[in-house]
């Protein structure tokens, strides 16, 4: 049986260096990608390395990177152009199949590989991806770091082991001496809150939490704990989805910083029916219902997000219904504190023709509120967003003016660690 051999492919620090590129009065300076400075809208997409230095994170809050970095220069996503995005992103594809046509794409900027059979070993695959690396650069211009391991977990991990433009291989007959004495958040899906739980244990280390017993992590964190211990013991076995399986939703949302704090329920009411309305559009263009809804709320003092869930009596997708089972969710969990910004995501979801047949009175009735939630999106798709608004939101001038550019598609990408 050939020898398993998993590669992952980063840009290194992607849309910030597309920026640059796009527009070279920024060379030389302290450059990130995110929201709008001025609504507060956003995070730190990407920042390049010169910020980085400063302690410029992805992932953060505008003003806390601001705070780091005093000279930075925060370039709006949306200034980049799709298009640019894309063509980078084509491209990335198109080299890595010409390599393998098992690969995954991980957003528009990293893409893993599975060349089990596609090299010999790892002395091959390590010099398969220099090649890859130099090609990328002499057609780009941007560097790109890869990881090659015996699973996808350490595959990832190498390519963030030397940045930028570096090949990391780690082999089966040393991963421990590479992997084990790296800091504990360095592990796939390990985050600030997970790392600072796993402190109060007494583990800072991968080789701590692989040294650790799978019942002391599984009491502390449940399933995520078991698996953070087989991937600090290189047990990862997870498959790569090859390209053209087809792609499985689980969930859909989105999320928005408000202009300013919601003090009130009438202030979190009113995004919060923008956002259904959004959500709902989105289950009907993914042609699917979901079967529950979570309700994300993020607190102004500490910046903490937390998410409370409900299961509907039936599947769903209209946006009254969605903002009928969030209303009752915010005010069964909301404390009263002041809020930075809301989110709403569908989950569970089920494919159309799972309700053909909708014998239920309540179904049927849903259904009626469902065509008119379709004549609102035309309405939208032809005229625009802001043609036509919830009642609650048009009544509230300053709500009418925030910028409903989605932000769950800015944060899907930056946020990939739990």
């Amino acid at each position: 049986m050939a020898e398993r051999i998993m590669a992952h492919l980063d840009v290194n620090a992607c849309y910030a260096n597309l920026a640059i590129q796009e527009y070279p009065y920024l060379q030389g300076k302290c450059v990130a990608v995110g929201g709008d400075p001025q609504s507060r809208h956003g995070i730190i997409l990407a920042s390049n390395y010169a910020a980085k230095k400063f302690g410029v994170k992805t992932g953060s809050a505008l003003w806390q990177a601001r705070q780091a970095c005093p000279q930075l220069v925060i370039f709006p996503m949306r200034a980049l152009g799709r298009k640019t995005i894309r063509r980078m992103s084509d491209f990335l594809k198109e080299m890595c199949y010409g390599v393998t046509p098992n690969l995954m794409m991980e957003a528009d900027d990293g893409v893993y590989m599975d060349w089990t059979g596609c090299v010999r070993d790892f002395g091959e695959a390590e010099y398969k991806a220099h090649e890859l690396r130099l090609r990328f650069y002499h057609a780009t211009g941007l560097t790109v770091s890869v990881g090659v391991s015996f699973n996808k977990i350490f595959a990832k991990l190498g390519s963030n082991y030397k940045k930028p433009f570096g090949t990391t291989v780690i082999a089966p007959s040393y991963w421990r001496e590479i992997v084990w004495p790296l800091p504990v958040r360095d592990l796939y899906w390990i985050g600030p809150a997970t790392e600072r739980k796993l402190h109060q244990m007494g583990i800072r280390t991968i080789g701590e939490l692989a040294n650790s017993t799978i019942e002391r992590t599984h009491g502390k964190f449940g399933l995520v704990g078991s698996m953070l211990w087989r991937y600090a013991n290189g047990l990862d076995a997870t498959p790569i989805k090859f390209k053209d399986e087809k792609f499985e939703v689980h969930t859909i949302g989105n999320s928005t910083t408000a202009l300013q704090d919601l003090s009130t329920l009438d202030d979190i009411l009113e995004y919060i029916s923008k956002l259904c309305g959004e959500v709902s559009e989105r289950l009907r263009e993914s042609n699917v219902y979901c079967c529950g809804i979570k309700v994300g709320l993020r607190s102004a003092e500490s910046l903490d997000w937390v998410e409370r869930q409900k299961k509907l009596q039936f599947p769903s997708r209209t946006s009254r219904l969605l903002f009928d089972e969030a209303n009752m969710l915010i005010q069964r969990h909301w404390d009263g504190e002041p809020l930075r910004g809301v989110g709403i995501r569908a989950f569970e979801l089920v494919e159309d023709d799972y309700l053909q047949m909708a014998l239920l009175p309540e179904m049927q009735k849903d259904q009626q509120h469902e065509q008119l939630d379709y004549a609102v999106q035309e309405i939208h798709r032809r005229m625009g967003q802001q043609i036509l608004l919830p009642f609650r939101v048009f009544a509230n001038r300053k709500l009418s003016k925030q910028d409903w550019t989605s932000e769950e598609s800015s944060q899907r990408n930056a946020f990939r660690r739990a």
